[in-house]
């Protein structure tokens, strides 16, 4: 833990923390240290990837990638004896507490569920008898974006182990530390049984709106307003009537409808590749395919920003205006995570288009066009082009033209237009109800922040000061 001093007194006076080190008041029975004086703290390598005698073995090696908040049973890759003796790897116990200290998933946590070794970027903390292993996964869990900013003054934030070690570390008595343990996973369970029911509401939510839309678009939401106004026997006149189509139907609609080509019905404008390097603070916002979230404009969404001098042609045209339907045309592949169509509306500020993203602007029917690109009918056929890598999946502008659309009578569009308004309303409104993810997360952070300022009720005063741990486990220190 720490190196010889003559006394208990003084290595107690390296351990614990000063006033100004610490960040908030705790109960009189806990104590402040650096986090170097509670775990043996480590990190890994990675094997030479030109000698394959040090990979495919049964030792398991872990990535940061791996480190997902949870407790870690396997890994991705495992390497020899061999590899492992070759390389600065370590091979760590179970119930240490990795932290990834640089890369993408910076500051994420994993618990070792089996002795592993791990790559230079896993900083790992085998406990010592003063902490209880979850109750220092879950404190660092909360302090994540502390150490994050701690790491920050570089191009990359970075987590050395020297931050890890000098941060600051709540110890209360030991079985204090296990009640806490105890009440944070009987919340957060609860917290994660809410969010499940919430999403399983949502998808019969979601699947009762397709099945809607659905019906709307094979005319039978409107069967039975044709046979009152007697429009199954009428001679109807319809628009482009003498526009061929050349492929065949996809199914059935009434006699009075006729298929059209998308590229028909309205104009189409592809983005521009804006560059990055171009992006300043403030400006002109441009939509990007992030801000196209299920259906809604969430212009929230990382937001980035063009000059207002930017070059006045590609301003005028590319600019989004009110009215646009915005349809992404980029995702991942195969999870149909994109294709939402979104229509622009009640939106002051200017507004570009950025690249993968295509502008629809209805020639008529505007709403019945709108809600056709959200119908399940619409997206099974979008995703019948969809192209692309391994991970990345693509549907091309000129396929999106090629789709057809059914195109009843004017008279009949508008009686669909109505009955989906009013049949989609209510829908809409439960579904804003259930969006409470934020407001559960917002919970789940303030369980775990009254956790560290013994706020849970859980803890005795009448226990032990942690202090008294301190000097037992020194105290092997000065024999």
């Amino acid at each position: 833990m720490s190196k010889k001093k003559e006394t208990v007194d003084e290595l107690l006076e390296e351990v614990l923390l000063p006033e100004d080190g610490q960040t908030h008041e705790v109960p009189e029975n806990w104590v402040w240290v650096k986090s170097e004086f509670v775990a043996k703290w480590g990190s890994g390598g990675t094997p030479s990837r030109k000698n394959s005698e040090y990979y495919n073995g049964n030792i398991p090696w872990l990535k940061t990638g791996e480190l997902r908040d949870t407790v870690i049973l396997d890994s991705e890759e495992k390497i020899t004896e061999e590899g492992l003796k070759k390389s600065s790897a370590k091979l760590f116990p179970k119930d240490s507490v990795a932290i990834a200290m640089y890369g993408a998933t910076i500051g994420k946590l994993g618990i070792l569920g089996i002795d592993a070794a791990t790559n230079q970027a896993c900083a790992v903390g085998v406990p010592y008898a003063l902490t209880d292993k979850k109750f220092m996964f879950y404190y660092f869990l909360t302090q994540r974006k502390n150490l994050i900013n701690r790491g920050k003054g570089g191009a990359q934030p970075n987590i050395s182990q020297t931050i890890i070690k000098e941060f600051p570390y709540i110890l209360p008595p030991i079985n204090e530390q296990k009640r806490i343990v105890d009440k944070i996973e009987h919340l957060l369970n609860k917290i994660e049984e809410a969010k499940e029911l919430i999403e399983e509401a949502k998808k019969t939510f979601e699947l009762r709106r397709a099945a809607i839309l659905d019906k709307a678009f094979c005319g039978e939401l409107t069967r039975k307003w044709r046979e009152e106004n007697s429009l199954e026997k009428k001679e109807v006149e319809l628009i482009n009537r003498n526009q061929s189509i050349e492929s065949n139907s996809p199914y059935s609609i009434p006699t009075t409808w006729k298929w059209r080509k998308l590229k028909d019905v309205a104009s189409f404008k592809n983005g521009f590749a804006f560059k990055s390097k171009d992006f300043v603070e403030q400006g002109i916002q441009l939509v990007r395919m992030g801000n196209l979230y299920k259906n809604d404009l969430a212009l929230d969404r990382n937001p980035v920003y063009m000059p207002l001098d930017f070059d006045e042609k590609i301003i005028e045209k590319y600019s989004v205006k009110n009215g646009d339907i915005l349809l992404s045309l980029t995702g991942t592949k195969y999870k149909r995570d994109y294709g939402y169509a979104v229509r622009v509306e009640g939106v002051e500020k200017p507004l570009l288009l950025n690249q993968r993203i295509l502008s629809l602007n209805p020639n008529f029917m505007d709403e019945y066009i709108f809600y056709y690109l959200q119908s399940s009918v619409f997206r099974d056929v979008f995703f019948s082009f969809e192209t692309g890598g391994v991970n990345q999946g693509n549907v091309g502008s000129k396929a999106v033209e090629s789709i057809l659309i059914p195109i009843p009578p004017l008279e009949e569009a508008k009686e669909i237009e109505k009955m989906l308004n009013n049949l989609l309303k209510n829908e809409k409104e439960t579904l804003k109800i259930l969006n409470v993810e934020d407001k559960l997360e917002t919970l789940k952070q303030a369980t775990l922040s009254k956790a560290f300022r013994g706020e849970l009720g859980t803890n005795d005063p009448r226990e032990e000061n942690a202090i008294e741990l301190l000097k037992e486990v020194l105290q092997e220190q000065v024999k």
